[in-house]
């Protein structure tokens, strides 16, 4: 399995590299800034930082890096597939883009969660994960959280309405942050479920 894991991961890296690299161009042809605050700018946005997580991550287990091991794999996953539920469910309707904007919007919220999703299902290692790497899983989405409402406090510009205190409150962000987090970390028990239960029919298929 793994033979076939290891190329499909890449691929599935590149197709996200491509498109953070098609929309930083897009951006600067659009705002017409150069490159450094082009990225400061695309830098607020979840969805930007986790494709970038996928193509590091991917890239570096598609190439040998022990580093990176099956717990920072699901990890990987979960957050990537987060973004596409998150985005389909809380944010699809905000958006009003058209041609390659939108092909590029595609990938990033459809087609990279839906690849890695399905690769980790059939392809990636499942090693034993321990019980508490789900919360481990966690800081990733809370640090985010925290850096996206400290920017959205120095500047004024809070990249998704449900981590807004200015529209909710902080009581209501607080609840918005609780609720986003229990259903990280009630999607990371589940895959640390199906890892258990994937590992030893992964395991008898032939590599």
């Amino acid at each position: 399995m793994e033979r076939l894991a290891r190329p499909v991961a890449l691929g599935i890296a590149a197709m996200a590299l491509v498109a953070l690299l098609t929309r930083v161009g897009l951006s600067m042809q659009e705002d017409g800034r150069a490159l450094g605050p082009t990225l400061w700018a695309l830098g607020r946005y979840f969805t930007i930082l986790t494709n970038l997580l996928v193509v590091i991550g991917l890239s570096a287990w598609g190439l040998g890096a022990r580093a990176i091991g099956p717990s920072l794999l699901a990890g990987l996953t979960l957050a990537i597939g987060i973004v596409g539920v998150v985005f389909h469910l809380l944010l699809a309707d905000l958006q009003d883009l058209q041609g390659l904007p939108l092909l590029v919007d595609h990938v990033f919220h459809s087609a990279v969660p839906l690849a890695t999703v399905l690769w980790w299902l059939t392809l990636a290692p499942k090693h034993p994960i321990p019980a508490t790497h789900p919360l481990l899983w966690l800081v990733w989405p809370l640090a985010y959280a925290v850096y996206a409402i400290l920017r959205g406090l120095a500047d004024g510009t809070y990249p998704y309405p449900f981590l807004n205190p200015e529209k909710l409150g902080w009581a209501g962000l607080v609840q918005s942050m609780a609720g986003l987090l229990v259903a990280f970390a009630l999607a990371g028990y589940a895959m640390w479920g199906l890892a258990r239960w994937l590992r030893p029919r992964q395991s008898a298929k032939p590599s």
